[in-house]
Order: C-alpha cells, then structure tokens, then sequence
C-alpha cells in the first residue's frame, strides 16, 4: 500500500476550488473520494489484523487463568468507555446534534 501524507488530487482540487464543496471535475472527485475509502479501509483492516495478532500473542504468553481475567477486565474497560462516552455525549448534547438512532457518537459497539 502506498504511504501518503495527504491524498494529492484531493487537496489540490479542493485547493483549486473557488467555493467550498464546488468542483467542476465532479467525476475526478467521485474517483478520488473511492480511492481515499478503498485506502481507509484497508488501513482498516490492517489495524484489526495486528490489533487481533497482538490478544493472541498476548493471550498464548499467559496462564489460562491470567488469559481469562485478561479478557474479562478488557471487555470491562470497553463497556466503561462505551458507557462514559455516551454520558458526555448526552452532557455535551452531542446527541441532539446528530439526532441519530444510537444515544452514543462514540462508535462504540457492545
């Protein structure tokens, strides 16, 4: 996958444009656009690889009992942010905002 900073025709057209959101080369943005998400989602994908690469080898160097608190006190942590976040999104009243299904912006899934 090639590394970039930026997606070059993307900041350029948005660069060359005259207002924002306006582009008179709507089917070079279109394309750009798909190749942005095509290279998120692989970045995506490469991330929960590792991320699921990383638990295993953690989990084969502890005990069976160690790898089950482990897990036990992760899924906790995860349910507690999910929890915490859902809190200050009400409290921010970000929810309102996005006037959304889900009480939570957070993205988090139980």
């Amino acid at each position: 996958m090639q590394e970039r900073v930026a997606d070059e025709p993307l900041a350029l057209l948005a660069y060359n444009s005259r207002q924002i959101g306006e582009s008179s080369q709507g089917e070079v943005v279109d394309k750009a656009m798909d190749s942005h998400a095509s290279d998120m989602y692989k970045i995506l994908v490469e991330a929960d690889k590792l991320r699921l690469d990383i638990l295993k080898h953690m989990i084969d160097i502890l005990t069976p009992l160690q790898a089950v608190e482990f897990l036990v006190a992760s899924r906790k942590l995860q349910l507690c942010l999910h929890e915490w976040s859902k809190r200050r999104d009400i409290q921010m009243g970000i929810t309102q905002l996005f006037n959304t299904d889900n009480p939570s912006s957070s993205g988090a899934s139980l």
